[in-house]
């Protein structure tokens, strides 16, 4: 009896240290840690391969996005040029023409990326649309300054044919013995502005022009043509308005002045020899 009872607690003993090993296995040798561990190591390369799984469609949809946006933006371009009326015929076949190769570029690329089958193939054609195709850093304000410059230079190309009329006006005052300094002074001005910003447009135009749409220009390109824009052309512009100004009053008031021509000698001699009226009684 005393046997079967020390056999009975022995094998309760071992029972209860059976059920606590574990616990006490994994306090004492870290085995709860590297079970979360693995329970983290399990999570992690679960999300990746969803990641792996999702990254193609993921590109392809970015790409579709962003050639969508160039689309948008060439698209109106082209419009905003047909619609410019300064603009000349060959500049606009010439600006469309560019357009239109981006558009058909970025169309094709755009079929091409949403044919591949791999994420790598799809992450190298998704960088041709920027390092190939520089819609918002050289393509569009390389045609926006081309338009801005090119209704500058027909404005001032209008202003340019009213000197000579206000030149002649101003010698025919000038012929009647009229005071028409501060006319010309102010005349004078004008062309003087006019010169500065002419030369300035065309060589702004040259530079853009010449800036290739595949590839980056020099750093502060298209800064220095905006400062030329704001600072020279658009300055003399004002300062051309404001000489017009001055000069509407001083046109009116020579208009309605009375000439102050001296005789000429055929003239004095006639009124010398005229008979007084004492001599002809």
């Amino acid at each position: 009896m005393k046997k079967i009872a020390i056999t009975t607690i022995a094998v309760t003993g071992c029972m209860l240290l059976q059920s606590a090993f574990p616990a006490f296995a994994a306090e004492t040798f870290g085995g709860q840690k590297l079970l979360n561990q693995a329970n983290h190591m399990g999570k992690s390369a679960s999300k990746a391969a969803d990641k792996q799984a999702n990254e193609l469609p993921n590109i392809i949809n970015r790409s579709n996005t962003m050639i969508s946006n160039r689309l948008m933006s060439l698209n109106k371009l082209s419009t905003r040029i047909q619609n410019d009326k300064r603009l000349s015929t060959s500049e606009k076949t010439s600006l469309t023409s560019d357009i239109q190769t981006d558009i058909n570029g970025l169309t094709s690329l755009k079929t091409k990326i949403d044919a591949d089958t791999d994420a790598t193939t799809a992450r190298n054609d998704l960088k041709q649309i920027i390092t190939s195709y520089y819609v918002f850093a050289v393509f569009e304000p390389k045609l926006r300054y081309l338009v801005i410059l090119n209704n500058l230079q027909t404005t001032s190309t209008n202003i340019q044919a009213l000197v000579p009329q206000l030149q002649k006006l101003i010698n025919t005052f000038k012929s009647q013995g009229k005071d028409v300094a501060q006319l010309q002074t102010l005349l004078d001005d004008i062309s003087s502005q006019l010169h500065t910003v002419n030369t300035t447009i065309s060589s702004d135009i040259t530079t853009v022009q010449n800036i290739s749409a595949t590839s980056k220009p020099a750093d502060g390109t298209f800064s220095k043509v905006k400062q030329d824009i704001s600072q020279i052309v658009r300055a003399g512009l004002g300062k051309i308005k404001s000489d017009f100004d001055q000069m509407k009053p001083l046109f009116k008031q020579q208009l309605i002045t009375k000439s102050t021509d001296t005789p000429t000698p055929s003239q004095a001699a006639t009124a010398t020899n005229a008979p007084s009226a004492a001599q002809v009684s």
